[in-house]
C-alpha cells in the first residue's frame, strides 16, 4: 500500500486505496446491516439525556458571515452538518483522485505504519474559521474550509468518506465520517460534527452502564460514538492494526480537536464483548 507525494510536501493517497477500502463494505447506507450506533447508544446510556435548546449560538453562512442567534433554525443543525458533510466527500473524492489543482509532480513512496502515531503529536485546540486553506473549494460552507485547512495544518492525508463499519456479533453499523492517514502512515478515523454552541456541555445526568463515568451532555455522547466507530473499523478491517481517532467539531469560533482517550475506548470494547445481548 502506498501514496503519492507531490510537490510541495502534500499528499494524496493512490486511487486504489481509496476504491479497496470502500469495496469492502460498500460507500452508502444501503450498505448498512444492523441496528444503527446512534439508537443503541441513546437506548443503552443516556435513555434519560433531555435536550436543553441552545443559549443562542450565532449562525455561519456560506459566505462566512455571521447572522442572526438561532437555536436549531435555518443556516445550522442537521442541514449545515448533511452540507458539510456532503462537501467533505467531494473535497476528499477530489483529492485522492488527483483532481485537486495544488498537486503535480507525483512520485510514489511507501507506506509505513509503525506504533505511536497521533499520541506523540499535539493537535491545535482551535483553527480559526476564517483565514487561508483549501483554495480550491471557494464555494464551501466556512466550516468546511477550516475543517480542510486544519487537516492540512495537522499533516492529514483524506483517504475517504462515509465508509461503513460494522459488528456482526453485536448487529450494530455505522458510517465513519472520514478517514485520513497521518505522517507516519497511521489510519486515522474522524468523527466530524458541526455546531452545537451553547448546550454541548449541558447534561441532565450521568450516562448508564459502561459509561457511568461520563455524563450524558452532548459532547460526550459523541466521545461515545467515536469509541464505538472507532472499535468497530478495527474490527472492519483488521489489516491496519491499531488505528487513531479524532473528534473534530466545527464551531463559529473554530476547530475543537479531542483524541479518543483509552477509557473510553476499552468503555466501547467491553459493551462489543457481550455479543448478541448488546
Amino acid at each position: 500500500m502506498g501514496y503519492k507525494l507531490f510537490a510541495g510536501g502534500v499528499k494524496a493517497l493512490d486511487c486504489s486505496f481509496h476504491r479497496d477500502i470502500l469495496a469492502r463494505t460498500g460507500r452508502s447506507t444501503r450498505c448498512l446491516q444492523g441496528r444503527g450506533i446512534t439508537a443503541v447508544m441513546k437506548e443503552k446510556f443516556f435513555p434519560d439525556y433531555v435536550y436543553r435548546h441552545a443559549t443562542g449560538g450565532p449562525v455561519v453562512d456560506r459566505t462566512g458571515k455571521v447572522g442572526a442567534v438561532t437555536k436549531k433554525g435555518r443556516g445550522g443543525g442537521m442541514a449545515r452538518g448533511r452540507q458539510v458533510d456532503n462537501e467533505i466527500q467531494r473535497w476528499v473524492k477530489g483529492t485522492v483522485e488527483g483532481h485537486d489543482n495544488h498537486h503535480s509532480s507525483e512520485e510514489t513512496v511507501p507506506t509505513i505504519k509503525p506504533p505511536g502515531g497521533l499520541r506523540n503529536v499535539k493537535c491545535p485546540k482551535k483553527v480559526k474559521v476564517k483565514g487561508e486553506g483549501a483554495r480550491p473549494w471557494p464555494s464551501f460552507h466556512p466550516f468546511s474550509r477550516a475543517f480542510i485547512a486544519l487537516t492540512e495544518r495537522l499533516r492529514l492525508t483524506p483517504v475517504a468518506t462515509q465508509v461503513v463499519v460494522r459488528d456482526e456479533r453485536c448487529n450494530i453499523a455505522t458510517l465513519v465520517d472520514a478517514i485520513f492517514l497521518n505522517p507516519k502512515g497511521r489510519v486515522v478515523v474522524v468523527e466530524l460534527k458541526t455546531g452545537f454552541e451553547g448546550y454541548n456541555d449541558v447534561s441532565t445526568g450521568r450516562m448508564h452502564a459502561e459509561f457511568a463515568h461520563l455524563t450524558n451532555a452532548p459532547a460526550n455522547q459523541h466521545k461515545v460514538q467515536l469509541a464505538f466507530t472507532h472499535a468497530m473499523f478495527e474490527r472492519t478491517f483488521p489489516e491496519f492494526g491499531s488505528t487513531d481517532a479524532l473528534l473534530i467539531r466545527m464551531t463559529s469560533d473554530g476547530a475543537h480537536v479531542r483524541s479518543l482517550i483509552e477509557r473510553d475506548s476499552a468503555a466501547a470494547r467491553r459493551a462489543m464483548q457481550k455479543g448478541s445481548s448488546f
